[in-house]
């Protein structure tokens, strides 16, 4: 099975993944992007990333799920929606439509690479989140979150494949409930 967790920054993304793989050692995971980037070359570090950047970290991201296709048992940390919900916060400052944008231009591409996918688990902020972090920009987050929130359950972009449309999964609660959650799917 192919999965990508998906999310707002310090949701818990990593921190579950490090635990399905401890539970499941026959997978493997699949760095994010921005990570992977900054590895590779001088990528600037920043909580609230400009539209370039996260266009570079969509076409990592694309990419990586089209090159790694034939693989099974992946955990991809963050997916192309990721950088589509950043991509509209930077857009709206802009007052930009992520429809008339340079993002837009890769739907097709994004469809694609979604497709490769068998399962999309989606971390949204609730009030029963229970991973401790330090808040840095708390309207970020938020601001982001809102956006995860738009695409999967509003699908306000078209790019989901309308066939073989990857699973898409809430997830919520402590380490032990996500867990039991996934593999109750």
């Amino acid at each position: 099975m192919r999965i990508a967790v998906s999310g707002t920054h310090f949701i818990g993304k990593t921190t579950l993944i490090e635990d399905f793989l401890k539970k499941h050692p026959d997978y493997r995971c699949e760095k994010e992007a921005y990570y992977k980037l900054q590895d590779e070359k001088e990528m600037e570090l920043s909580l609230e990333p400009s539209l370039d950047s996260l266009l570079e970290q969509l076409d990592y991201s694309i990419e990586q799920l089209n090159q790694t296709a034939n693989e099974k048992n992946v955990v991809f940390d963050r997916c192309p929606i990721d950088f589509i919900a950043y991509s509209m916060i930077a857009l709206e400052q802009d007052s930009l439509d992520i429809n008339d944008s340079e993002v837009s231009e890769r739907f097709d591409e994004i469809k694609i690479a979604l497709n490769t996918l068998d399962l999309i688990l989606f971390l949204p902020i609730t009030k029963e989140n229970s991973i401790e972090y330090t808040e840095e920009n708390p309207a970020y987050r938020k601001a982001a979150d809102k956006y995860f929130k738009k695409i999967y359950r509003d699908e306000v972009c078209d790019i989901f494949p309308r066939y073989c449309h990857p699973k898409i999964i809430e997830i919520w609660g402590d380490r032990v409930a996500r867990i039991k959650k996934i593999e109750a799917t």
